[in-house]
């Protein structure tokens, strides 16, 4: 693989690259934060890899998601 730029979310995003969240409601989601969009509609979101089912990735808003306790 040739050169690899990393993308960073803008500085005033809540979660980074790695962060563990999960699904504030609704159907079951939790995984690593892969990556960023943000939209007119969508200020701040976020890409998430599920941990069950590698590679299968969706994309939440701030507003449904919650950083998961490492410690719990």
């Amino acid at each position: 693989m040739g050169n690899v730029t990393r993308i960073e979310p803008p500085h005033w995003f809540d979660f980074s690259l790695g962060d563990r969240v999960r699904k504030r409601s609704g159907s079951s989601w939790q995984g690593r934060v892969v990556g960023f969009y943000q939209t007119d509609l969508t200020l701040e979101g976020y890409a998430v890899e599920s941990e069950r089912e590698p590679g299968s990735v969706q994309i939440y808003p701030l507003s449904a998601l919650v950083l998961v306790d490492e410690a719990a």
